[in-house]
């Protein structure tokens, strides 16, 4: 229901009222789970993020990411919205987020940590997916496989550096 009003009206016209009506839900349940309305975005991209944060994982593999960029593409008129902003640098964010966690937590990484800052490693491969996935949804013509191993090597490519 959020991810509708936001679609509807825009991110920015849409308030927390609007989300508890469409809810059906007190204020206070809803500031019981979220804090605002940036946290409930935060916490509705995470699906998202997971899949391209996988990326990062030593057993992240095209066939993993192929279906979540199947579903961008499928979708893309309709999702358009959380490519521009100021969805684009929440989304960069969440994954962001989601990535190091993900390197922080891998002693793989250390590499990466001991040269670059972990939260800057992050922010560069958030960027530097979400830029692609925005590319090929506006102007690509390859497929999700093809581009979930391009999105795969790049993301290898930074950490390697």
């Amino acid at each position: 229901m959020f991810r509708e009003l936001v679609l509807l009206h825009g991110y920015a016209s849409v308030a927390v009222g609007d989300i508890i009506r469409r809810a059906n839900i007190g204020r206070s349940t809803f500031y019981l789970h979220f804090s605002s309305k940036r946290q409930l975005l935060k916490h509705s991209l995470e699906g998202p993020s997971a899949g391209l944060a996988a990326c990062v994982d030593g057993d992240g593999a095209p066939g993993r990411l192929s279906p979540l960029l199947k579903h961008f593409q499928d979708q893309r008129h309709i999702n358009s919205v959380f490519f521009e902003e100021p969805l684009r640098s929440l989304w960069v964010g969440c994954l962001a987020s989601v990535i190091e966690r993900k390197l922080r937590g891998n002693p793989d990484h250390a590499r990466a940590r001991r040269t670059l800052p972990v939260s800057l490693v992050a922010s560069t491969i958030a960027e530097m997916q979400i830029a692609m996935v925005i590319h090929w949804l506006k102007r690509g013509s390859v497929s999700p496989e093809r581009m979930a191993t391009a999105i795969l090597a790049n993301t290898r490519a930074l950490l390697a550096s």
